[in-house]
């Protein structure tokens, strides 16, 4: 029995393979995204593993002082260190010094990790000989490569302290001396002898180590070193490799491309719908000559299984293009964003392992093959005089319905009471009840309004979360669903007459539609989901760019230029930033901290020339230069008291603190501002003993920026230009956004597959009622636009309610998060939008009129009878 099932199975699969082709296309999409979302996991998986070898050789673990931070390097006992170098289990230890310098070479300069050594340990550590004199700098190979450094050759390094001039005495190869950090965050390191660094509060401020055993085994040890010598103990190489970040990328682009893989499923209850229909015929023949019910569910099962295995296979091989090509736009991405910084994007080639493609297809063929076999179950156990009857809702099934109905709407209302927090979902649910007690296009018309007014008019309190968006922006898609679908049967009445005077086609397209609203609605929602989505990403992020270049457009207060100090130099003691040449108009701001808030104290001139868009007078610029006068910040809280006391220090808690008390003499919305300032002093009020953090404003020509950048950027410090940063960052999230955009094509694959099935299967099941039209005189072309019209406005439909619901979830997102800035007037992104439509018209029509021509032969022939 098996293999005849198996037999016929096959059978069926291959007469049916080119008819429901298109369809495979759109059922293969699930498959091809979760391959190419872990195929970035499995790409930097292996990066990572030659990064062991390439960039830390030796090195497994290190160990440091529990006290240390980013800028105060704490010394590891000289006691500790010798205990280190007796256990067994460390084969080595290697005791240095650390610091960020800044390299220079041949005009050329970045940030990197400078590594103070005595020679002789770090030779016995890496084992193997290296020349490392006074003076002597050895730079790792991925660093020399960057800057095209070679051997012999002079180098400066620029301390938080001072300027030292070093001779390159070797290029690190693979290993520890091509070490790049133990996250892997620096381009590269040097290592220099501990004589020309000079640690400023002892050595060794961290000791590597060499140790036994696996990966596991080191992290028991790092456990055991960190209980018994209270040390702060890394197993890096552990870490780096068990870290849930490196899987980050991958899941993170699955999610993204969660919509589509919802649109996928949704294709697939359309090809297991009509699957079922199809066999509907040979379902009752064969239950009526005795066939078991588990035969023929195994029979239509491998049928299936059949199709959804093809197309999951060719989703696996397709899959690999996406992967290749999502690497290829994240790396850009990468350098988009990291232009101008000392990182280094490091070059990637896509990897996958027969595992990973292994798992990427059966995952894409999970969901879908549960559809299937619950869908031919329940079909398949159905006596076969239930089978032959009409599809019409029986009065048991509406009773059913009705006691469904009362449970969910009873549920929804006990749950807003426990659970205020979710009203919005939960009056979702209620709706949901109400209209299985009560169906009414009425009803659902009036529903869809109301939740529009409600999610309007009603805003959330001060603390948004990402769940209040979320249910704000299901309201609107689905009141789009209730308000569009309500309205085809009075549409189609309005529009009857006209139709049949003027288009017979139209007239018959319109009527098709809304008699059989269960596959409008099945097929319309692919589309209404994507591009209630693609709006959604095309807005927010074109509204915030448009909303921070308005800021901006006059540069940081006026200023286009803006000079911090490195933080490292405080250390030592309080310092100034000289003013460059070419750096015009320069004002000073002092930054510090006061009552865990961020003060900042500005020169005459800031007060002078800056422009502060958000002010009514002027008045204040001339108070605020009173010794003890300062400017008050609000969020919601206009609330000014006359005086304001606190503790004066620096951000970073270098030196010594102040009390100071301050008259409030006016006061400003935060939210207006892009600065996180929440007192403003002037420096007449500057404290004597705290070091603040200086920052320099000014305004630079363009043909001059490159100069002044490198101005500062020998003095160790970071300088910034505030057009070019922003250009950056926009930059990056056009990338971003062209990329989810990208994602969200991939579900509308699975729309046009739909869309394009539904045509072909219509036209195959109304083939005799073509013939008739034909033989009353309609021509094949006018039955042929009666198909194209059809489908045309089943999606339509979907992309009206998506476009829509997304326009009205866009602004009212954009408007929430304009609150929190006190300001902002959303705007529609007119031009883009209409592209992204017009392109998806252009695409669905082409998929529908393709099997209408091609099909044209059978409307054609019609009434002839089949062979």
């Amino acid at each position: 029995m098996f293999r005849t099932i198996l037999k016929i199975s096959f059978r069926n699969f291959l007469m049916h393979f080119r008819s429901i082709f298109a369809l495979i296309i759109g059922l293969s999409v699930p498959s091809m995204l979760l391959v190419g979302g872990l195929s970035l996991n499995d790409t930097i998986s292996n990066w990572l593993k030659r990064s062991l070898d390439k960039n830390f050789g030796v090195a497994d673990a290190y160990v440091e002082n529990p006290r240390s931070n980013i800028f105060f390097r704490l010394p590891v006992d000289q006691q500790a260190v010798s205990s280190l170098r007796e256990r067994e289990e460390i084969f080595s230890v290697l005791p240095v010094f650390e610091t960020m310098v800044r390299l220079e070479y041949d005009g050329r300069m970045i940030d990197c990790l400078a590594v103070g050594v005595i020679a002789q340990d770090l030779s016995e550590f890496v084992g193997s000989g290296l020349h490392l004199p006074e003076k002597g700098v050895i730079i790792s190979k991925d660093l020399a490569q960057v800057l095209k450094i070679k051997e012999s050759e002079k180098v400066v390094i620029n301390t938080a302290k001072e300027t030292v001039e070093l001779l390159v005495s070797q290029i690190g190869e693979d290993g520890f001396l091509n070490f790049r950090g133990d996250h892997l965050q620096y381009s590269g390191a040097i290592f220099v002898n501990l004589s020309d660094l000079q640690p400023p509060f002892g050595f060794p401020t961290r000791v590597y180590l060499h140790l036994a055993g696996s990966f596991e085994k080191h992290e028991e040890i790092t456990t055991q070193l960190q209980r018994e010598l209270k040390l702060n103990a890394v197993a890096m190489k552990a870490r780096l490799l068990n870290s849930p970040a490196n899987k980050a990328l991958g899941y993170l682009t699955i999610s993204f491309s969660g919509f589509s893989l919802i649109a996928a499923l949704i294709l697939v209850y359309i090809f297991t719908q009509s699957f079922l229909d199809e066999r509907k015929t040979t379902t009752i023949t064969l239950r009526t000559i005795g066939f078991k019910a588990t035969d023929i569910f195994a029979t239509l099962l491998i049928e299936g299984l059949f199709y959804l295995i093809a197309a999951n296979l060719i989703g696996g091989i397709f899959g690999l293009f996406v992967g290749g090509f999502l690497l290829k736009r994240l790396l850009k991405i990468s350098i988009a964003l990291s232009q101008g910084s000392s990182f280094i994007v490091p070059q990637l080639s896509l990897q996958i392992s027969p595992l990973t493609l292994m798992l990427g297809v059966l995952g894409g063929l999970a969901v879908p093959l549960t559809i299937l076999m619950w869908r031919i179950w329940s079909s398949t156990h159905k006596p076969p005089a239930q089978l032959l009857r009409i599809e019409q809702e029986s009065n048991s099934a509406f009773g059913i319905r009705r006691y469904m109905g009362i449970l969910v709407l009873g549920v929804a209302v006990i749950l807003i009471f426990l659970y205020s927090r979710f009203w919005l979902a939960l009056l979702l649910l209620a709706v949901f009840g109400i209209l299985l007690i009560l169906p009414s296009i009425h009803l659902s018309l009036a529903f869809g309004v109301l939740l529009i007014f409600v999610v309007s008019f009603i805003q959330p309190d001060e603390t948004v979360t990402a769940w209040d968006i979320l249910q704000r922006a299901s309201v609107f898609f689905v009141a789009g669903w209730l308000i569009f679908f309500s309205l085809l049967n009075p549409l189609r009445k309005l529009f009857s007459k006209s139709l049949s005077r003027s288009s017979v086609s139209a007239f018959i397209a319109v009527s098709y539609v809304e008699r059989h609203r269960r596959n409008t609605l099945v097929i319309s929602s692919m589309f209404s989901l994507l591009l209630f989505v693609m709006v959604l990403v095309l807005c927010i992020p074109y509204n915030m760019q448009r909303f921070v270049k308005e800021r901006l457009q006059t540069g940081l207060f006026g200023y286009d230029f803006m000079v911090v100090y490195n933080p490292l130099k405080l250390i030592f003691a309080r310092g100034e930033i000289e003013v460059a040449e070419g750096l015009k108009d320069p004002a000073r701001v002092y930054v510090g901290q006061m009552n865990d808030d961020i003060i900042a104290f500005t020169d005459s001139s800031f007060l002078e020339s800056a422009l502060v868009p958000v002010e009514k007078n002027t008045q204040w610029r001339k108070d605020l230069l009173d010794t003890g006068a300062l400017v008050l910040g609000y969020f919601n809280d206009r609330t000014r008291p006359q005086k304001i006391e606190g503790n004066v220090r620096s951000l970073f808690g270098f030196g010594d603190s102040e009390s100071m008390v301050f008259t409030v003499i006016d006061s400003f919305d935060m939210r207006q501002l892009m600065v996180p300032v929440k007192y403003v002093a002037s420096t007449n009020s500057l404290p004597k003993r705290v070091r603040l953090v200086p920052v320099l404003l000014g305004r630079v020509d363009k043909d001059k920026v490159a100069q002044v950048k490198e101005f500062y950027s020998k003095r160790f410090d970071f300088p910034l230009y505030v057009t070019e940063e922003l250009n950056r960052l926009f930059g990056g999230i056009d990338l971003l956004v062209q990329t989810a955009v990208t994602l969200l094509y991939f579900g509308l694959i699975s729309g046009f597959s739909g869309i394009a099935f539904h045509t072909v299967r219509s036209i195959v099941l109304r083939r005799h009622l073509s013939g008739v039209l034909t033989a009353v005189g309609m021509s094949s072309r006018e039955i042929g636009a009666a198909f194209i019209l059809e489908n045309i406005i089943v999606a339509s439909l979907g992309i009206v309610i998506g476009v829509f619901a997304g326009s009205l979830a866009s602004k009212d997102v954009i408007e929430l998060i304009f609150t929190l800035f006190g300001s902002g007037r959303f705007v529609f992104p007119v031009w883009q939008l209409l592209g992204l439509v017009f392109a998806v018209y252009a695409v669905v029509i082409v998929v529908i009129a393709l099997p209408v021509i091609l099909k044209r032969k059978i409307i054609a022939e019609a009434l002839r009878t089949q062979e």
